[in-house]
């Protein structure tokens, strides 16, 4: 699930395609053009990056329903853990 987060740059990359785009139909067509296909573009960024993020709010919930554990792992992405399971380097080296 981590690796389809759309993060802050991914986002920033997206939308700057979008312009990018925007500024190079601007030289080979009509303006009106240039605009529309642009913004176009955009929302389909915007549609997928909030479809993924129901998605993926979706399927936490049904996670922690089923009863794993949302932690955050040393990169700060968010992991599920089965119930009794501990992250890596968690666990008592010296078990009474």
């Amino acid at each position: 699930m981590a690796m389809y987060v759309a993060n802050r740059s991914q986002k920033v990359k997206g939308y700057l395609a979008c312009a990018a785009l925007t500024g190079l139909m601007l030289f080979d067509r009509s303006p009106v053009e240039a605009v529309a296909s642009g913004g176009a573009v955009a929302l389909l960024f915007t549609v997928g990056y909030k479809v993924g993020e129901i998605r993926r709010a979706r399927i936490s919930q049904r996670l922690t329903a089923a009863g794993f554990l949302a932690v955050r792992d040393e990169q700060g992405s968010q992991r599920f853990l089965r119930p009794g399971q501990h992250l890596p380097g968690h666990t008592n080296p010296f078990p009474a």
